[in-house]
């Protein structure tokens, strides 16, 4: 196996400097794709000669196997498997586990991957990280050049399932007197079955804990360590669980003083923060702001808007009654008169709220642009129409990467996959395999060779003379 890397090695340098001194220096953009390309076929190459050279140690280890009741039954089944170097071609050797009354590819075991996957999981990892933000089949062309398909990303996606950025271990519990809780939902189609007609739809609930809003640039803010929250299932309770449990453990609540929680007044989110004694909860100023001009339009000329404002921030809740008296009043229509009693519902049922967002208003309201940003952007603002699985995972991915999280080959080696119930004889291997393996030797035996007629010296002679450079 070492005989073959290095001459994969010395082909590879001597392909590299045969490109360049040939003329492809002059140029280099066209010679650094060539040399990438080069590179990527000689990896592939030392790839597939350990892994055969690991193949042929099993094959090797008739001892061990045997008290290990392992038979060989068939030699090297080819085996394709797709990874970001490329695609590897993988033969392996096919066994029989007599204890077990099973089949096997003990190989599959020592390099770690599953029986029938085709994808690594360094793939899968791009795959899921990117259709976080394109469609699937715009991550399988940009990921794999198309060799993949769109399902094959969604099995990626459901294989990977929810994934939550976890709060580092030992780490100081952070220290502020106040924190913004934005939570909103979004809106989004869902498949049907049998073509049913009408609109499905899924709410898909978001919470985002911040440390308050601070100024970016002229007329644009930004949330302070921001941390968004989503439920697989869509479950609010479990929403809300995780979102306390985040705030206990990131955060002194000794020091903590308020808790501002900004929302439209959904029943969801007002049972949000029960186990916290010093929430305030807001109205979101957008959804405020949308009912009062809308009150507006349709009875204009009557300066709605700063009135009611007026008398709900002086908290006198007579006036306001007063105000919405003169609306039925001046009703003209069935419907003028169903919109004022849900205007009404909605100011004295969210009555506190709103006060609390003309008093303690000055972080402004961001609910729908957290939304957008986090949610609709990727599952809503296009015609698209999900599953209920797939868009369950693929929000708590897509969460997990706006919370400055990276998919890794790692997060698909759940706890459950290891090497399987053959975990000990592939340490063994891989230990005999690393054993006295790391030995750059096999580079040294040939003596390097100065040539002054070789076409390396003769390029640097030239170039020596062009820059003045005498050479001895």
């Amino acid at each position: 196996m070492e005989n073959i890397i290095q001459q994969i090695a010395e082909k590879l340098i001597h392909k590299i400097l045969e490109r360049a001194y040939s003329g492809g220096i002059s140029d280099i953009d066209a010679l650094s794709s060539d040399v990438l390309g080069d590179c990527r076929e000689a990896a592939i190459g030392i790839v597939e000669a350990i892994t055969a050279g690991l193949n042929q140690q099993i094959r090797d280890d008739k001892e061990r196997r045997k008290a290990e009741g392992l038979v060989l039954k068939e030699k090297e089944r080819d085996r394709s498997l797709l990874t970001e170097l490329g695609r590897l071609d993988i033969p392996r050797d096919y066994y029989y586990d007599r204890e077990n009354d099973q089949y096997v590819y003990l190989l599959d075991h020592v390099i770690g991957v599953q029986s029938y996957e085709r994808i690594s999981d360094g793939v899968s990892a791009k795959l899921v990280s990117l259709a976080t933000e394109v469609s699937y089949e715009n991550s399988a062309q940009i990921v794999t050049d198309g060799e993949v398909s769109r399902q094959s990303v969604r099995n990626s996606i459901l294989r990977l399932g929810g994934i939550e950025k976890r709060a580092e271990e030992g780490a100081a519990k952070r220290k502020v007197r106040e924190l913004h809780v934005f939570a909103d939902e979004d809106h989004v189609h869902m498949q049907k079955e049998c073509k049913e007609k009408g609109k499905k739809i899924r709410a898909v609930p978001l919470v985002t804990v911040t440390e308050g809003v601070e100024k970016e640039s002229k007329g644009r803010n930004r949330t302070k360590e921001a941390m968004h929250f989503v439920d697989e299932k869509f479950n609010t309770k479990e929403l809300w669980k995780s979102v306390e449990g985040y705030i206990g453990s990131t955060y002194d609540t000794d020091v903590l003083e308020k808790i501002y929680l900004h929302a439209d007044g959904g029943r969801w989110i007002n049972n949000g923060l029960e186990k916290f004694s010093n929430v305030r909860r807001v109205m979101d100023g957008f959804h405020l702001e949308k009912k009062l001009k809308e009150a507006g339009r349709r009875f204009p000329n009557r300066n709605l808007k700063n009135r009611i404002k007026e008398a709900m921030e002086a908290d006198d809740r007579k006036k306001l009654d007063r105000i919405l008296q003169s609306l039925y009043d001046a009703c003209k229509s069935e419907k003028d008169n169903e919109f004022v009693s849900e205007f009404g519902k909605y100011l004295f049922g969210n009555y506190k709220a709103i006060r609390n967002r003309l008093i303690y208003g000055e972080v402004g309201s961001c609910t729908e642009g957290q939304v957008s940003h986090v949610l609709s952007k990727r599952f809503s603002r296009n015609p698209m129409g999900w599953s209920e699985e797939g868009l369950g995972k693929l929000t708590k991915q897509r969460v997990y990467v706006k919370n400055r999280g990276k998919i890794e080959a790692r997060d698909f080696k759940d706890k459950d996959r290891g090497k399987g119930s053959y975990g000990e004889y592939a340490e063994r291997i891989i230990e005999d395999a690393c054993e006295g393996a790391i030995d750059f030797s096999i580079f040294e035996r040939r003596e390097p060779v100065f040539d002054g007629s070789s076409g390396t010296q003769t390029l640097i002679r030239s170039l020596s003379m062009n820059r003045g450079i005498p050479l001895s």
